[in-house]
């Protein structure tokens, strides 16, 4: 009995602490669940500030799978709000721990939204690498929800980058595996990816019979979605009446768009009503009948205020092209001032170009009778000039004329020939700066970055989590500097790619707001173009950064006709153009080098505390 009773007074302890760690444990998953539900109702900031309270929890309990779960949840408010580095860098820290804990379930988990996060970022290649990693974990557990919807993110990541064939593939694999889960939502919704691969090829290769395909996929599924889900439908109706209006079927175009957007409006879906109406003001834009587009753009602009700046600066586009046919000049210049001062937006270049007319129609409204006068005084003093005295005047000119043209003729020609020289020496420079950046990025990957990766393995190996978070910080670092000095990836992922992984670069490290629009454009540059064109756009940005003090910049890419077309523009405070002193600055210097080997034209629109306009325009020569 005294045996009994001293083991029992033993054990008390140890019961006592393992009770606790247990009640420790149930507090970090109330916590845990607390902020998915605050996630779900989007009160982001609250539930990252709960989430962090059971963090900390489980690092003092050195509980290490609720020390994952807490890296993934922070993930997760990164991931709505951004940025998406921030988010990627939590996701490997979870992702780390739950492979070392052999949990494959998270572990495909994590792969799944680095795959996201990566294509948030324009990383194609690095976000379909993990897809397809969480999409091999899943089909091994055989856990079907997580096949086909990776499956879906796989499809719709080949949608962006313009691979029609391959997204339509995935969509149709993740609709087999939906329809067996009996999940309708989904396997509808998927249906309607298919559609949409045949509405993007067509508007990419502007073929009619592939819209004909589209349309025919959505009126297959208008009764499937009308009762079940009304925002599905609107979504259909919206995408019917968008191909009609391609195919300048307009009645057609109208009738859809118009039963789209009381759905819309009644699931209070405020972006997608803006849009719609845009559409709609846009078709009646093409009929010409000027006053029910201006009705639809204006209600536009009530649906997208103080909800979606892309559709209400878009809406006052249309106002601006609706004037305009009008020939309203004074009212369109005001709406396509409105439509350049929202930030938030696509900017086309072919719409920029317009404004210089359309000053020119305005003012010249103003400016008649004073031309009118002006050339009626010339006449008049031609007149009063005698025969006589003409001949003399022409005739002494004339014998000058010729002297000077031969002494021109001959100034010019030593100065093109000094031109040229200097024009050679400047390439023949930066060529031999692009080798010596390439030789040494070469060097930091094959030496440096090899021999980072090597200590990485061996950290992760031996579960020294800080070393390996350490030694991962200072590979990115390496491969960062390595990207500056020579884009690797600009043969990798193309040129229009490349682009938009510069810019996101330097959206993430600096505080300026990045609105971006790019062509597919890499079938019109050669390798050399490619690079010296890529040059070209960091040249740009990074003058932007050091000596705008903008708030927001766009940049904008297009291919127009025989061109490339390109605006990158800020709102920061400018310069003087004719100063001679900001003209023969390094950097424009070697703006105007790089636009001289592309054999393109640049224009450079600034004033003081204006901003500044660069436009680039790039002679196509490589079209296939």
């Amino acid at each position: 009995m005294k045996s009994f009773l001293f083991l029992f007074l033993f054990l008390i302890p140890f019961y006592g602490a393992h009770s606790q760690t247990v009640s420790v444990r149930h507090n970090i998953n109330k916590d845990y669940q607390s902020a998915l539900r605050l996630f779900e109702d989007r009160n982001y900031d609250e539930a990252l500030a709960v989430v962090k309270i059971g963090f900390e929890k489980a690092q003092k309990l050195q509980d290490k799978n609720q020390i994952a779960f807490g890296y993934f949840y922070q993930a997760r408010y990164y991931e709505q709000l951004g940025p998406y580095t921030k988010s990627v860098t939590l996701y490997n820290k979870a992702l780390t721990i739950f492979q070392a804990l052999d949990d494959t379930a998270q572990v495909s988990r994590c792969y799944y939204k680095l795959g996201f996060n990566h294509f948030k970022l324009a990383d194609y290649d690095v976000g379909l690498d993990y897809y397809f990693k969480s999409l091999k974990l899943d089909e091994e557990n055989n856990y079907k929800p997580g096949i086909a919807l990776t499956l879906e993110r796989i499809g719709k990541l080949y949608l962006n980058t313009g691979d029609f064939y391959k997204a339509r593939e995935m969509f149709e694999r993740a609709l087999t595996i939906f329809i067996e889960l009996k999940d309708g939502y989904r396997a509808l919704m998927n249906e309607q990816c298919i559609a949409v691969t045949y509405q993007k090829e067509a508007m990419k290769f502007q073929n009619d019979n592939l819209f004909y395909k589209a349309i025919d996929l959505y009126k297959v599924l208008l009764p499937k979605s009308s009762k079940k889900f009304p925002g599905i439908t609107a979504a259909i109706l919206q995408n019917i009446g968008s191909s009609y209006r391609f195919l300048k079927q307009y009645e057609n175009s109208l009738e859809y768009l118009i039963k789209s957007l009381p759905i819309q409006v009644e699931l209070g879906l405020h972006k997608d009503s803006a849009h719609t109406c845009n559409d709609i003001a846009e078709t009646y834009l093409d009929m010409n009948k000027l006053s029910e587009a201006k009705k639809y753009a204006l209600k536009a602009i009530d649906f997208a205020k103080g909800y979606n700046l892309r559709q209400e600066r878009y809406a006052y586009y249309v106002l601006y092209l609706i004037d305009e046919k009008a020939q309203n000049y004074q009212s369109s210049l005001v709406n396509y001032k409105k439509y350049q001062k929202l930030e938030d937006s696509l900017f086309s270049i072919e719409k920029t170009t317009k404004i210089n007319d359309l000053r020119i129609k305005y003012e010249s409204e103003k400016q008649r009778l004073k031309i009118e006068t002006q050339e009626s005084n010339i006449a008049l003093l031609d007149a009063k000039n005698s025969v006589k005295n003409q001949w003399i005047i022409f005739g002494g000119l004339g014998v000058f004329s010729i002297f000077f043209l031969l002494t021109l003729l001959k100034s010019k020609n030593n100065a093109k020939k000094e031109k040229k020289l200097q024009e050679k020496f400047s390439q023949d420079l930066m060529q031999s700066q692009e080798e010596e950046r390439t030789r040494i990025a070469r060097e930091l990957h094959d030496s440096v970055g090899q021999k980072l990766t090597l200590i990485k393995r061996k950290s992760q190996n031996t579960d020294q989590i800080e070393l390996t978070n350490l030694t991962n910080d200072a590979l990115e670092e390496v491969r960062s500097i390595s990207r500056g000095l020579y884009p690797a990836l600009l043969k990798e992922l193309g040129l229009s790619r490349s682009i938009i992984q510069l810019v996101d670069e330097y959206d993430e490290q600096t505080k300026l707001f990045f609105t971006v629009d790019i062509d597919p454009i890499d079938l019109y540059f050669t390798k050399s173009a490619s690079l010296n064109f890529y040059r070209l756009i960091q040249e740009c940005l990074t003058n932007i950064v050091k000596h705008a003090k903008a708030k927001s910049v766009t940049v904008s890419i297009k291919k127009e006709k025989e061109s490339i077309i390109t605006l990158i523009a800020d709102n920061g405070k400018g310069f003087n153009i004719e100063d001679s002193k900001k003209q023969n600055t390094l950097g424009l210097k070697t703006i105007f080098e790089r636009i001289k080997i592309l054999e393109g034209q640049l224009s450079i629109d600034s004033q003081l505390n204006t901003g500044t306009n660069f436009i680039l325009t790039i002679p196509v020569k490589n079209e296939s």
